[in-house]
C-alpha cells in the first residue's frame, strides 16, 4: 500500500496535501495523525505544523469485503463474506448461518445490503462501483429458475403469437428474464406498470 507523510497548517491540509499527492480522494486514505500542530505566538511565530502519514487503502474487494463482513458483524449474523472484482465493480458471497435472514423475503435483504455497502463504498473509493451480493447462491439458483420461466413463456408466446405479462418483479429479476431472451431471434421484452406493479412482457417480435 502507498503510504506517504506530510505537513500543513492543521490536520486536515495535511490530509488534503496527502490525497493531492497520492492522487486519490481523501476517504480513500486511512490517516493517522502524527501531530496536530500548534498555533504560534498571535498566530505568526513559534507554531508548529501538523503532520500526518496517509496510507491508501487497499483495493476494491478487501474494502468491499471489509464493508460488508463489519455490516453483518453488527447486526448479530454469524456469516462470512467474500468477493471477487469483476469488471466495474464487485461480487460478494455471504457463507455461513443465518442464510435465511440474510437473503430476506425474496432476497430483499440482500437488496438491501447492495445498497448500503455501494454507499459506502463509493465514500471510501472515491467513485461508485456495481456491488452484487449473493448469500446461500440464492441469487444463482432464482436467475436459472426465472431463466427456466423465461424459455417455457417465451416458447408459449411464439407458438400462439400472443404476448404475455410476467407477474411483477424487481428490476433485477426483469433485468434477468430481459437480458436472457435479448438475443433471441423473434421475441422481444418490454416493461409495463408503476411501482410493485410493474412487470416484464414477452411478445412476439415486430
Amino acid at each position: 500500500m502507498k503510504s506517504i507523510k506530510m505537513k500543513g497548517k492543521n490536520v486536515n491540509e495535511a490530509t488534503e496535501a496527502a490525497a493531492a499527492v497520492l492522487g486519490v480522494s481523501k476517504d480513500a486514505l486511512e490517516v493517522r495523525v502524527i501531530s496536530e500542530g500548534k498555533a504560534g505566538m498571535m498566530g505568526l511565530i513559534g507554531g508548529e505544523e501538523a503532520e500526518v502519514e496517509a496510507t491508501v487503502r487497499e483495493g476494491l474487494k478487501a474494502e468491499a469485503e471489509q464493508v460488508l463482513q463489519t455490516i453483518l458483524d453488527k447486526m448479530g449474523f454469524l456469516a462470512m463474506a467474500e468477493g471477487v472484482e469483476e469488471g466495474e465493480g464487485v461480487k460478494l458471497n455471504v457463507k455461513g448461518e443465518d442464510m435465511g435472514r440474510i437473503i430476506g423475503k425474496e432476497g430483499n435483504m440482500l437488496r438491501s445490503l447492495e445498497i448500503v455497502v455501494s454507499t459506502i463504498l463509493m465514500k471510501i473509493m472515491g467513485k461508485r462501483y456495481r456491488v452484487s451480493i449473493d448469500a446461500g447462491e440464492y441469487k444463482l439458483k432464482r436467475e436459472k429458475a426465472l431463466e427456466r420461466l423465461a424459455k417455457d413463456v417465451a416458447d408459449e408466446v411464439e407458438s400462439t403469437k400472443q404476448e404475455k405479462s410476467m407477474p411483477p418483479m424487481s428490476p433485477g429479476d426483469r433485468r434477468v428474464i430481459h437480458t436472457y431472451l435479448s438475443e433471441r431471434a423473434g421475441i422481444k421484452t418490454f416493461s409495463k406498470g408503476e411501482g410493485k406493479e410493474r412487470r416484464l412482457v414477452i411478445a412476439p417480435a415486430d
